[in-house]
């Protein structure tokens, strides 16, 4: 007997397969190719951000003063979360900074906007929120892969019942049956539970790896934040404003 090839047996599968399952085998390959698309994107991502993270860390150990680092992102050279976070403190210190020549006091009953105080609570936060900003950027998009986890061994197996269905139905109307006659419908069948698998598999594998990769490069982006507002407060750049300027 002749060996059957994996190809062959899948595309006399799909052949055999009703309306419904074609259909439901179609919105399952879309699912697989947007969910690949979405994993490369991921992975190059990461892969980036990895890689700037290390450029900016080799930057920030060489440098004696901040102007000696480099503020500004190139085009196109991905997410780079301690550069973000770096710029972030920079930012909200020399906004609180012209913040203190121009606070004013609000009229009775009217509630304060700006204030020069609390300055390293406000550094702090900006950095926190640049973090956050950075990685939900790397993570957009995952839901993709989340749901084409979970979703689909069940929309393929929405498609194998109705094959299962559809074939005992032949089967209680036919005058007489046999492997040959049934065999066809219930290999269609089962191809869309097989699909479903096959797309779900490499989509959990993919998310549970990349958010593994997410929360590393997140705690040590935390870490890089916290020694970044240890060595601010070390050097008095986050010192709260004198009273006489605060009024």
């Amino acid at each position: 007997m002749a060996e059957t090839s994996f190809w062959t047996l899948v595309g006399d599968a799909v052949m055999a397969s009703s309306g419904l399952e074609k259909a439901i085998l179609a919105i399952l390959l879309a699912l697989s190719i947007l969910s690949w698309a979405v994993i490369i994107m991921k992975v190059r991502a990461l892969g980036k951000a990895r890689r700037n993270d290390a450029r900016f860390r080799a930057a920030f150990a060489a440098a004696s003063h901040t102007g000696g680092i480099d503020k500004t992102r190139q085009p196109g050279a991905g997410p780079a979360p301690l550069q973000a976070i770096f710029c972030a403190a920079l930012g909200a210190r020399a906004q609180a900074e012209a913040e203190r020549a121009t606070v004013e006091a609000p009229p009775a009953g009217e509630l304060p906007l700006k204030s020069p105080r609390q300055l390293e609570e406000r550094v702090r936060l900006a950095m926190e929120h640049a973090r956050k900003a950075e990685f939900a950027d790397i993570g957009r998009h995952l839901s993709v892969l989340a749901t084409a986890g979970s979703a689909s061994p069940f929309i393929g197996l929405l498609g194998t019942v109705w094959g299962i269905l559809a074939t005992f139905q032949m089967l209680g109307t036919a005058k007489s049956a046999s492997i040959q006659v049934l065999g066809p419908p219930i290999a269609g069948a089962l191809i869309a539970t097989a699909m479903g698998l096959f797309v779900a598999i490499p989509a959990v594998m993919a998310y549970n790896w990349i958010t593994a990769r997410m929360d590393e490069d997140q705690e040590q982006a935390t870490c890089f934040g916290e020694s970044l507002l240890r060595l601010l407060r070390a050097t008095g750049a986050v010192d709260e404003a004198p009273a006489s300027q605060a009024a």
